[in-house]
């Protein structure tokens, strides 16, 4: 675990974007992915977005805030490293899906 507190942030932020992706896929199993459930129902369309803004927002602080504990305090904490390459995996996604739109 690292020991400084911005270190912990990004862990926890890893943690999170984790939790959320569970959330995520288990909401998609439930819905049967068809996205015409969540069109028809506004609880839905609204869990879903605040699940995916969660999933996202958490992903890219885990990102930054693990480079500038990496920079700034020198720590080598696994846990850190492992919660920037989840922030890293979002940022990649996320930029595929601008660059590249379908």
């Amino acid at each position: 675990m690292p020991q400084s507190r911005s270190g912990k942030w990004s862990v926890g932020f890893g943690i999170v974007l984790v939790i959320s992706m569970a959330f995520s896929l288990i909401f998609a199993f439930a819905i049967g992915g068809d996205s015409a459930v969540i069109e028809g129902n506004l609880l839905l369309s609204i869990f879903n977005v605040a699940l995916n803004l969660i999933l996202n927002l958490s992903g890219l602080l885990s990102f930054v805030i693990g480079i500038y504990t990496i920079v700034k305090h020198k720590e080598w904490s696994v846990c850190k490293y492992l919660a920037v390459l989840y922030g890293l995996a979002l940022l990649m996604f996320v930029l595929g899906e601008f660059i590249f739109p379908h």
